[in-house]
């Protein structure tokens, strides 16, 4: 066995990855029908370029047509699909429903509440972004990433920010979450189901920032930030000036109820104890 199938098999055994390229009973059953009926066929996978990254094709050919072409070890029935595709679709199951073939992937989308009421989290099982952070708020453009133009085509999604494997959806005021709900998993499962990668947002100028900056930008990432992206948002280094620390508040914690609560009481306090250069913090627009 070689070491790719070893680790497809320990995927496939639930150690913490996705499974490999698979047919469901009902699809292996239909293949058996057709090639019972003429044992020169087998059945293609592919993979085609789309905007997003790729849809998936199926269907039957000749082995005839290329000679050359064996058909892939890991399947009971005879299927035809190059090592490039077989890679890439780690995940999806080929199933037969209603008199055709369809594709289903592990793709799975959680939504949870945060302490901001107009924002929720939707977590999903795949890297939404390469590193770091990113935020989005209307008016979407062509430059934004296409996961971005996806959830913004949705009028009630008025701001977003992504971090590791969620994203945070800042709702327009009178949406309703119901809706929103299932609108925003839908294209989040759309956009990873068509080979969507994670999107890599721009590195920060740290350059520029003096030995206050950094300490505070530390304290920041070790103690702050990890306790605030739990609950959907993120607080970003804007600024020190003659005392004062400037932030953003992102994700969730942008317009949230007891955001300023947090910052005052919390972060503050936190940095004043760590820094003792800082005298104020302050939420910035």
């Amino acid at each position: 066995m070689g070491i790719r199938d070893q680790i497809q098999k320990m995927r496939a055994a639930g150690n913490g990855g996705p499974s490999p390229l698979s047919l469901s009973e009902n699809a292996e059953r239909e293949i058996e029908g057709r090639i019972s009926k003429d044992p020169e066929l087998a059945f293609f996978v592919l993979t085609q370029p789309s905007p997003i990254g790729f849809n998936v094709g199926v269907g039957f050919e000749s082995l005839a047509s290329d000679p050359d072409r064996a058909p892939h070890p890991r399947f009971k029935v005879p299927v035809l699909v190059s090592d490039e595709d077989y890679e890439r679709l780690v995940g999806y199951t080929i199933d037969f429903q209603d008199g055709r073939f369809v594709t289903r992937t592990d793709v799975t989308v959680h939504v949870s509440h945060t302490p901001n009421p107009e924002a929720r989290k939707f977590t999903v099982n795949r890297d939404m972004v390469t590193q770091g952070s990113a935020t989005f708020t209307r008016p979407s453009g062509e430059q934004h990433p296409q996961l971005v133009q996806m959830l913004f085509k949705i009028p009630q999604v008025k701001a977003l920010f992504f971090i590791k494997n969620f994203c945070s959806v800042t709702q327009e005021p009178g949406s309703d979450w119901d809706e929103l709900h299932a609108e925003v998993g839908k294209q989040l499962q759309a956009y990873f189901a068509h080979g969507g990668n994670p999107m890599i947002p721009p590195p920060p100028d740290e350059a520029h920032y003096g030995d206050v900056e950094r300490k505070i930008i530390e304290v920041l990432e070790d103690a702050v930030r990890p306790a605030v992206q739990r609950d959907g948002g993120d607080i970003a280094f804007a600024g020190f000036d003659q005392g004062t620390v400037q932030l953003y508040m992102l994700g969730s914690c942008s317009g949230c109820p007891s955001s300023m609560a947090t910052l005052k009481m919390g972060v503050e306090q936190l940095l004043k104890d760590s820094v003792p250069e800082v005298r104020e913090v302050v939420a910035i627009e």
